[in-house]
């Protein structure tokens, strides 16, 4: 992940772009998250709408969004349900896929959701304390989600859960990579 991060902060991470579908990528992720998904005794639901067809993007930053969320989902989740969807919406009326982790873990605090997507940050100190992680993988996500002209929000109600929303263009574009000030 620091990796990642120098690089596309260098200007130096490219996107390959092709075309892939949606319900397998879905269903690739949700099986490589699967001991990850059980180690706390958690259910994962997979609600891809069959319809969507292919999507033209990064595959494997694509994969890396949805796995870092759905681990991120069981970090926090015990003895819950992860759902992972995906549907057919618009980006300024262009065609896109919102992609959606949602769990029913202990939520975040309102006045700590705008920072979970910066660099080596955490809810608190306490997070990194009893779950571990760097505080990378959100920070990536939300480059990724941007390098490929799409966004992700989240939407988290302490002890209810969180949900995390990509959306992503459904023939993505390549972007500038590096950090735009």
């Amino acid at each position: 992940d620091v990796l990642d991060l120098s690089k596309i902060e260098a200007g130096k991470m490219d996107l390959f772009l092709e075309d892939f579908s949606v319900k397998d990528i879905a269903e690739d992720v949700a099986s490589t998250a699967l001991s990850l998904i059980e180690k706390n005794a958690n259910e994962l639901v997979l609600d891809v709408d069959q319809e969507l067809g292919s999507m033209h993007g990064d595959v494997p930053k694509v994969r890396q969004i949805l796995f870092n969320l759905i681990s991120h989902a069981a970090t926090f989740t015990k003895k819950g349900k992860i759902t992972l969807s995906a549907n057919a919406v618009s980006i300024s009326n262009q065609p896109a896929i919102r992609f959606a982790v949602s769990d029913t873990g202990i939520g975040i605090p309102e006045d700590k959701i705008e920072h979970i997507f910066s660099e080596f940050s955490q809810a608190d100190e306490s997070t990194t304390r009893d779950y571990g992680g760097t505080g990378l993988g959100l920070a990536l996500v939300k480059r990724f989600c941007e390098m490929m002209g799409g966004s992700i929000r989240v939407e988290s109600t302490i002890g209810q859960g969180s949900s995390f929303i990509v959306t992503l263009p459904k023939k993505a574009q390549k972007k500038h990579a590096g950090l735009e000030e």
